[in-house]
């Protein structure tokens, strides 16, 4: 017979303690999992994993609802930011636990009720449109969620058939814990993100301690060395946000983001050169980023390398003219305005047969479609 302290999982359970008359904002989903489990895996991980599949098989339900709302419907979101949102929104509450056995398995059934809380969506979605950062970041929560379901599902897999293969029941019940551990770690992740605000933390010290608290359950997460770098960053712990970001990097050397940061950090140093290279590094791997196109273009500009820092200014305006007009990018704005002062000069010295400059500009397609948009 397994028994559960509630206490042990009040990190997973929210309980829907609102009153009668704001039911009807909420959607129900009452969903069941069949969660298996053998010597291997203790009850309590066993617990965990079916709470945590049981919100990833209601999660698709509730996006699929989301986006059917006028307020979502209104607001131009791609699937994945609409599922982000369903995540960020949902309460999970255990109905029921039932042990079973039979003669090939046993394991639990675990009941749920799902809401997603429509409520406070209008806030959410004010929030999250003007901060998509905010949004970023609830999906980088779901995809670590997401890898941690895999690796269970292979660890079982693996788990019948250690006889035949010699693997060492201890140590797959020693991977199930260290999984269990890092499915805990999103609790205090999202405690975190409660705390981002338009690309940083407004408590940053105690964004850094509950980042340290998921880090300690979910040692192998590069997301949380990164967000827990920018905490310290606004700490300005320069040192301890290189040191994770470089963690980061270590274990996972694809990761835009934290080349994106690393670039920022060397910004704010002086170390120009350093910040195009990590900003570079981030562009070979995805292209299109338009933050750290608009960085490197920023740190050229400040090396005097005007060609290269028009380049990435106008690969920005063609990816995301809208980007140069956002109130929390001032510092885009003013890159956009001293170009607009520069088409200015050149136009002047043009006139006094000093065209060079502006040709330079014009070739580019910078003064024209300056002039155009004016």
């Amino acid at each position: 017979m397994l028994h559960y302290k509630t206490v042990s999982y009040l990190f997973f359970l929210t309980l829907l303690l609102l009153p009668q008359t704001l039911y009807s904002a909420e959607k129900i989903f009452d969903h069941q999992v069949d969660q298996p489990f053998s010597g291997s895996q203790s009850p309590d991980d066993a617990f965990i994993s079916a709470v945590t599949k049981a919100k990833y098989e209601v999660l698709e339900q509730a996006g699929t609802y989301l986006e059917s709302l006028s307020v979502v419907e209104n607001a131009i979101l791609s699937k994945d930011e609409v599922t982000a949102l369903a995540g960020g929104i949902m309460k999970t509450e255990v109905v029921s636990v039932k042990n079973y056995a039979t003669p090939q398995s046993f394991g639990i059934i675990l009941s749920t009720r799902i809401a997603v809380d429509t409520s406070i969506l209008k806030k959410r979605m004010e929030k999250l449109l003007s901060d998509r950062t905010l949004l970023k970041k609830y999906n980088e929560i779901q995809q670590r969620e997401q890898e941690l379901l895999e690796k269970i599902r292979i660890l079982e897999q693996r788990n019948k058939k250690r006889n035949s293969i010699a693997l060492r029941p201890v140590k797959i019940q020693n991977d199930f814990s260290s999984i269990s551990a890092a499915l805990t770690a999103s609790v205090w992740i999202k405690k975190a993100i409660r705390l981002w605000s338009n690309g940083s933390f407004t408590d940053p010290s105690k964004a850094v301690e509950y980042l340290t608290r998921a880090l300690e359950l979910d040692p192998q997460n590069p997301r949380t060395y990164n967000s827990r770098a920018i905490a310290y960053l606004n700490l300005n712990l320069e040192m301890k946000a290189h040191d994770d970001l470089e963690h980061a990097l270590r274990l996972n050397p694809k990761y835009v983001d934290a080349y994106n940061n690393m670039g920022s950090l060397h910004y704010r140093r002086g170390e120009y050169e350093a910040a195009i290279n990590a900003y570079t590094q981030a562009l070979q791997y995805q292209p299109d980023f338009v933050e750290a196109i608009l960085n490197r273009g920023m740190a050229s500009r400040k090396l005097f390398n005007f060609e290269d820092a028009f380049e990435d200014f106008k690969q920005v305006m063609h990816l995301a003219p809208e980007t140069f007009m956002k109130k929390d990018r001032a510092g885009a704005l003013v890159q956009l305005n001293d170009l607009r002062e520069l088409c200015r000069k050149s136009e002047t010295a043009c006139r006094m047969n000093l065209c060079r400059s502006l040709h330079f500009l014009q070739e580019r397609g910078f003064c024209l479609a300056q002039k155009d948009n004016q």
